[in-house]
């Protein structure tokens, strides 16, 4: 009797763990995007299509871009793009922020495709083709931040933005600006000498890790019009001017703001990089704040701190040893 209580006992235990191990495992992923929308995915993508610059160099950065199938258009004019990846060059173009090619993505065959939420109007064309869509908006510190985590998640790289997010941390924290006594006021111009950015963009994000304050108080997690008066009244102690834009000549000579502190002690500034812009949503963004901390508290960070951090960060994160020119500090 014993023996067939033990005989039976064992069956119902194989039975019952091949019940277990024939059961089908849960891998969906679910990612709420930063328009608010849930896309579920069987498993991580094995593919993708960026519609814009922003998630172009994230996936670069985090080691994806073999996994491109279509970028965004004018790619030449990107030179962390021959850089870094030198291949992408030659992936179909899709669009830009305004406008996005449906029958040229369907052809490149992604598994996802990530774009901002500008082009939201084309999920529904998208999605009716099978590809699912995921919206992003990194214009601020922490939608940035979501956004990365957001890509990792999908792309099943993780691991690769922990790497990131531990660099970043141990990099900001690596200089004691804690110490500093004064905050010096910065003015940050954007594409004209009165156009400026708010705290509440990523530059505000800059300002604020480099102690400064913003020298206009303004709301808007865009860029403002200010009147010259508006300006001059704030006399700040530096101006930042954002990549790509004016020149600090071009700021200077202009003979509205010859009485401007900044401009007398010519304490006027364009932000790096020729490789990218450096105050604007990136992995590279990083950089900016310490360049930032470099140009107003030289005694706590030096340029030759910024120049060092760049090239471990780009040997990194981007596969290359950039040159002098490239960082043009």
């Amino acid at each position: 009797f014993m023996k067939k209580l033990l005989s039976a006992g064992l069956c119902l235990s194989m039975f019952l763990l091949a019940g277990c191990q024939g059961q089908p495992q849960d891998t969906t992923l679910t990612i709420t995007d930063q328009a608010g929308r849930e896309v579920t995915f069987e498993e991580p993508c094995q593919t993708a299509a960026s519609g814009y610059y922003i998630t172009t160099t994230i996936m670069i950065g985090l080691q994806q871009q073999d996994k491109l199938t279509g970028i965004e258009m004018k790619p030449e004019t990107r030179p962390i793009y021959a850089k870094a990846a030198e291949e992408i060059l030659d992936l179909p173009q899709l669009g830009n922020k305004k406008m996005f090619n449906v029958e040229e993505c369907a052809k490149a065959d992604p598994d996802v495709v990530f774009l901002p939420v500008s082009l939201e109007s084309y999920v529904e064309e998208l999605e009716a083709l099978d590809i699912p869509v995921v919206l992003l908006e990194p214009e601020t510190a922490d939608d940035f931040e979501e956004a990365v985590e957001i890509i990792g998640k999908v792309m099943g790289c993780e691991d690769k933005v922990d790497e990131y997010k531990q660099y970043e941390e141990d990099l900001l924290e690596k200089y004691e600006l804690d110490e500093v006594e004064e905050e010096p006021t910065v003015y940050f111009a954007g594409s004209d000498l009165l156009t400026c950015a708010t705290d509440d963009m990523y530059q505000g994000e800059i300002l604020s890790y480099a102690q400064a304050d913003n020298a206009i108080d303004a709301e808007g997690s865009s860029w403002v019009n200010i009147d010259i008066e508006t300006l001059l009244a704030a006399n700040p102690d530096y101006v930042f001017i954002e990549a790509g834009s004016l020149s600090a000549d071009d700021f200077k000579n202009d003979a509205r703001v010859q009485e401007l502190q900044a401009v007398q002690n010519d304490h006027v500034y364009v932000f790096p990089s020729t490789l990218e812009t450096w105050d604007t949503p990136s992995l590279s963004s990083c950089l900016g704040k310490l360049w930032a901390a470099s140009i107003l508290h030289p005694e706590l960070v030096s340029m030759d701190d910024v120049e060092a951090e760049s090239v471990a960060f780009y040997e990194q994160f981007y596969g290359f040893t950039p040159e002098a020119q490239d960082l043009a500090l």
